[in-house]
C-alpha cells in the first residue's frame, strides 16, 4: 500500500490539504582534494594472488604473484623440479663429426646435429605479424 502525503481538513474551507512537507536540512557538498596520479616510473603495490601477501612490482612488470609464490609454482612446473635426474644422450654429428650430449632422446639419432650445427642450418625466425591498426 502506498503511502501518500499526510491529509488534514482545512477549518476554514473544509477541504482537505496536504500537509507541508517537514524541511530537511540542506545538503553540502564539499570536493575532494585532487589526487596526483602515481609515478609512472615508481614501483607499485600489488597483493599476491596466492598468499595475499603485498610485494612490489617495478614498472613494466605485469606479476600477480609474489616472487616466493611465482618460485614456488615455476619449481612445479618443471618436469621433476631442481632435484630430478637428466637424461643425455650421446649422439655423433651428422655434419661434422663431434661427439656431443643432448638433453633429450633425438627422433633419428643418426641424423641428429650437433649445437654448433644446428644453429648454423636453423633458419631465421620470422618476424612477428604487424598489426593493421598500429
Amino acid at each position: 500500500m502506498k503511502k501518500g502525503p499526510k491529509l488534514t481538513n482545512d477549518p476554514v474551507s473544509g477541504d482537505t490539504v496536504p500537509d507541508p512537507a517537514p524541511s530537511l536540512p540542506p545538503v553540502l557538498l564539499t570536493k575532494r582534494t585532487p589526487v596526483a596520479p602515481p609515478d609512472p616510473k615508481a614501483p607499485r603495490e600489488k597483493i599476491c594472488a596466492e598468499c595475499a601477501m603485498l610485494f612490489k612490482v617495478e614498472p613494466g612488470q605485469k606479476f600477480y604473484l609474489c616472487p616466493d609464490c611465482y618460485r614456488r609454482s615455476f619449481s612445479y612446473k618443471r618436469k621433476g623440479g631442481n632435484d630430478a635426474a637428466r637424461i643425455l644422450t650421446r649422439i655423433t654429428c651428422a655434419t661434422c663429426g663431434t661427439q656431443e650430449y643432448l638433453p633429450f632422446v633425438p627422433d633419428d639419432p643418426d641424423k641428429s646435429l650437433c649445437r654448433a650445427c644446428f644453429a648454423k642450418e636453423r633458419p631465421e625466425p620470422k618476424a612477428p605479424p604487424r598489426h593493421p591498426h598500429r
